[in-house]
């Protein structure tokens, strides 16, 4: 008989919220009503919600994989390079979004959520090329994820003639077409006078919950961001000046709200619980700064870039109803002081690339043949000093063997169990996250060589007003925006990049572990079923 059945579940909650982490994960695991519990209680969300940065994944140009830069003592814990997935080596790979410690990666064709902590992943169906994909998870809120497709701003409809016409009716098509545009002015396509975003938005929208795509429409307060026509004179891509930069534009998600920079200069703010958008404008001009949206310490913030070294970084005032965008910090980091930062001596606490061994191993498979021949021939020759062996070294052995099928039991016992030891070890580690104020300070100033160089933006710290940046391509820092600090991170550049003068950095994206969501595919369940 269970006596917690006759405890209040206040009491229950009380007595399992003195457990340890890995303890109350295990409870939670036993009874449904534990179960529910510790759910209705939160009793488990500040031990797995995130709330430290462990690395930065990293988009290469021309290159068939993201990296994931980290400390040394971050990789063995979970996988960074996602080799666990089915397609992790087939095609060419990138990473789409990240919202707390889940990330939409793209194998083509397929689009993949996946949780590196936990080593579960789902597999989507999505079509590829008209709309961006934006990823939204609120662990305090929900176990489950949503994926909102958001389409691009159309494209200027060409209009061509049928090949079937005959000269004649193409020649009678022509005079009508010149009659009309003399008779009422220049000639004006419907199309691109159409305003952008449409009052009534709809979008494609999973959910975990559903397991399904399905359509939810937005509708939009006050006005569009303008025409088409107006909207496509930002370009397409936002490109930067200089080689790299994102392939496409950044969304964050903040308090109930997804906010995504779309193409035509605006920010586009989704309001989840009612249904409704809402169109901000960019504060500068987008023709001469490259723009990074994204989320840190005191909400969402936006990073603009011009003349190579200098950064704007504004923060959205959303009091009284108002979005307004209000600069906060200006930095200039001088690019003719900037310190060639690769192979720099003296820095021991420095990330490192999660870069694969597949090529060694590869190598050393090709071996195996000769290895075996090698042993069997050994084999043989032991044959004879087997056969002379006392009877009790014999018994010896058979009773190691008697103990390691045992333990081999026990540890098969409970996988979970395991995976949530790993898990809390992860999480409670020393060192796994950047967080020292001290570690591997640089003075720009110093003299070091210099080089004229340029500098892409990583991204925001999502719980400091620290800046990710590259400077001169592949040195990884940290800037922190109150005191001007910079911190070296470490090398961005993998083992595997061939050297070309086309080298860069496309997107990026910093990972905050979790240990919730709702995904179906784990690890270790598909390699038993293989």
């Amino acid at each position: 008989m269970d006596h917690t059945q006759a405890l209040p579940d206040d009491a229950i909650a009380a007595i399992l919220r003195r457990l340890e982490p890995r303890d109350l994960a295990a409870c939670r695991c036993v009874r449904k009503a534990w179960h529910h519990v510790v759910d209705a209680h939160r009793l488990l969300l500040p031990h797995v919600l995130p709330s430290t940065v462990h690395g930065i994944f990293v988009n290469y140009i021309d290159h068939e994989r993201p990296h994931f830069l980290a400390r040394p003592s971050a990789h063995p814990m979970f996988d960074g390079n996602l080799s666990f997935l089915p397609e992790h080596r087939r095609g060419i790979n990138k990473m789409v979004d990240h919202c707390n410690g889940i990330l939409l990666y793209r194998c083509y064709p397929s689009l993949y959520v996946v949780n590196p902590a936990t080593r579960r992943w789902d597999a989507l169906t999505c079509e590829y090329g008209y709309s961006d994909e934006y990823l939204v998870f609120d662990p305090v809120a929900s176990q489950h994820y949503e994926v909102f497709s958001i389409p691009r701003v159309p494209e200027k409809v060409v209009r061509r003639e049928s090949e079937s016409l005959t000269k004649v009716s193409a020649c009678l098509a022509s005079l009508a077409s010149r009659l009309t545009e003399r008779s009422r002015g220049p000639r004006e396509d419907l199309h691109d006078l159409m305003e952008w975003p449409p009052s009534a938005w709809t979008l494609n929208v999973f959910s975990s919950s559903t397991r399904q795509w399905q359509e939810r429409s937005f509708v939009r307060e006050g006005r569009a961001a303008g025409t088409l026509t107006n909207l496509r004179l930002d370009p397409r891509h936002p490109v930067c000046k200089w080689w790299g930069g994102p392939r496409w534009r950044y969304g964050a998600y903040w308090q109930g709200s997804l906010y995504v920079h779309c193409r035509g200069a605006f920010v586009v703010r989704f309001s989840l619980s009612n249904l409704k958008y809402q169109v901000i404008n960019m504060p500068v001009d987008t023709t001469k700064h490259a723009l990074y949206l994204g989320k840190s310490e005191k909400g969402i913030y936006l990073a603009t870039v011009h003349s190579r070294s200098k950064i704007q970084v504004w923060t959205l005032n959303e009091s009284s109803g108002q979005m307004e965008w209000v600069l906060k910090y200006h930095i200039d980091l001088k690019p003719r002081k900037m310190k060639w930062l690769r192979d720099l001596k003296g820095f021991d606490k420095t990330w490192t690339l999660g870069d694969d061994d597949d090529d060694d191993d590869d190598d050393d498979d090709d071996d195996d043949d000769d290895e075996e021949e090698e042993e069997d021939e050994e084999n043989k020759e032991e044959v004879h000093v087997e056969e002379k062996e006392n009877k009790e070294v014999k018994d010896e052995e058979e009773e190691v063997e008697v103990e390691e099928e045992n333990e081999e039991e026990e540890d098969e016992g409970d996988e979970e169990a395991g995976v949530l030891k790993e898990n809390n070890e992860m999480l409670t580690c020393e060192g796994c996250e950047w967080n020292s104020d001290d570690d591997n300070v640089l003075n720009i100033e110093d003299s070091y060589d210099t080089c004229y160089s340029t500098m892409s933006f990583l991204g925001f710290h999502p719980y400091k007003e620290v800046v990710f940046l590259a400077l001169s391509r592949f040195g990884g820092v940290a800037y922190h925006l109150n005191s001007s600090k910079i911190q070296y991170l470490g090398d961005l550049r993998p083992k595997d990049y061939y050297q070309a003068h086309t080298n860069g950095l496309y997107e990026a994206f910093s990972y905050t572990p979790c240990l919730l969501g709702e995904l179906l595919e784990h690890a270790s369940e598909t390699r038993r079923r293989n």
